[in-house]
């Protein structure tokens, strides 16, 4: 009895071929999920009000904290809203930045960790463009070099990125000088 070509007649280094595209395919839709996830959890964390600091909480009463953490969600400005707003203090502003560095060092995923990052470093940017302010130790060097890999993020919002985009420029004229 005579076998049948399973190939149909494609020899080994087309089928190679082949693999090598669905292998390729599967790793971009993976990047493209992990990019819709990075995109999701920014604008979900942008469109909550700014945590109370657990400092603040720990000197109320045991009574008053949880009711004082849910006036604060139903009344508080979005971190986008404080990060967009020229006026927003750098209390507000270092607020951010360390609820967002503890955020990152507890993240449950890389994507979560990244968009940690991304408003971490929205933070600083805030500081620099809004207030002249440079609130970390990064140098200016290091600091436009971290805003210019965030602005390439397919998963950054317009207005991240217009924020970051004029803080590196603060910051090359910074380090330059």
């Amino acid at each position: 009895m005579k076998e049948e070509s399973t190939t149909h007649g494609v020899n080994p280094e087309q089928l190679r071929r082949l693999f090598d595209i669905g292998r390729d395919t599967k790793k971009s839709d993976e990047a493209k999920d992990s990019n819709q996830q990075r995109a999701e959890m920014l604008y979900r964390s942008l469109s909550q009000p700014l945590p109370l600091d657990q400092s603040q909480i720990d000197l109320l009463p045991s009574s008053l904290g949880p009711l004082c953490h849910s006036m604060s969600l139903l009344a508080g400005e979005t971190i986008s809203e404080l990060l967009s707003n020229p006026s927003t203090g750098i209390p507000f502003i270092q607020s951010i930045k360390r609820f967002s560095k503890e955020w990152s060092t507890q993240a449950e995923s890389i994507e979560e960790k990244d968009v940690a990052v991304a408003i971490y470093y929205a933070s600083i940017a805030h500081a620099l463009v809004f207030h002249n302010r440079r609130i970390t130790r990064f140098s200016y060097k290091e600091l436009e070099s971290a805003f210019s890999r965030l602005v390439n993020k397919e998963w950054i919002t317009k207005d991240l990125s217009a924020l970051l985009l004029m803080a590196g420029k603060v910051c090359k004229e910074k380090a330059g000088s």
